[in-house]
């Protein structure tokens, strides 16, 4: 696995603030008008979902 850029690192701590995507790609840095096509797609990379599934079982 290769490590998550600065930018999708912040997203992956965003989206699990409220498992919002469309909104942690705005808090990322991507614009409103284009983050509801952004947050989805983030979350179909397969280093984001890891990223996500470590943070998740790290805090159970």
């Amino acid at each position: 696995m290769s490590e998550l850029t600065p930018k999708q690192a912040r997203f992956v701590r965003e989206y699990l603030i409220d498992l919002n995507p469309t909104q942690a790609a705005i808090r990322t840095g991507h614009s409103e008008k284009g983050a509801d096509t952004a947050g989805p797609r983030l979350l179909e990379d397969p280093e984001i979902i890891g990223a996500i599934d470590a943070a998740k079982i790290g805090t159970m």
